[in-house]
């Protein structure tokens, strides 16, 4: 039964359609992302964010939790190096792809922090980065003023560090 549980978990990603802003970029280079996002991103970090916050409380052998984990890192940190690496922004200024590159680098020097912490098994830390990413992320939705719902990932204040 430990094989469908993961399975049913990796496909329960908490993926929000993009919705272009109004008078922003073109829409093809918004899908681009949006399938980035989608596809790639928000599979990973949702994963992720589950795992580390309920390991313990999962009935699944700690090893298998663990590999689990790095992968879903590792999938994190591919799906952000996409990011990064982006060539044609979805923005309509020279202005607005320096501040979309600003923040892809610096969700990539997050995400490298985040696999530091997964490479040390320390989950609080690891907790703590995600936490960033998610601000980070929220921070260039608003920005290009995107209609969607802000990343649900337990704020530090409302975690319970003592169980970590």
């Amino acid at each position: 039964m430990k094989t469908s549980f993961l399975s049913v978990l990796a496909i329960a990603g908490c993926a929000h359609p993009v919705t272009p802003p109004s008078d922003g970029a073109k829409i093809h280079k918004l899908e681009a992302l949006g399938v980035v996002m989608k596809n790639d991103i928000n599979p990973a970090f949702s994963k992720l964010t589950f795992l580390l916050a309920h390991a313990d409380t999962l009935n699944e052998d700690a090893n298998t939790v663990r590999g689990e984990i790095e992968i879903a890192g590792t999938n994190l940190r591919t799906a952000i190096g996409k990011l990064r690496l982006w060539h044609d922004p979805p923005t309509e200024s020279d202005q607005g792809r320096e501040v979309f590159l600003t923040y892809a680098a610096s969700i990539d020097g997050l995400t490298t922090r985040l696999i530091d912490a997964l490479g040390r098994d320390d989950r609080r830390a690891a907790l703590d980065q995600l936490e960033q990413i998610a601000d980070t992320c929220n921070n260039c939705h608003h920005f290009f003023r995107l209609d969607i719902e802000d990343s649900v990932v337990m704020r530090t204040t409302d975690r319970n560090r003592d169980h970590l």
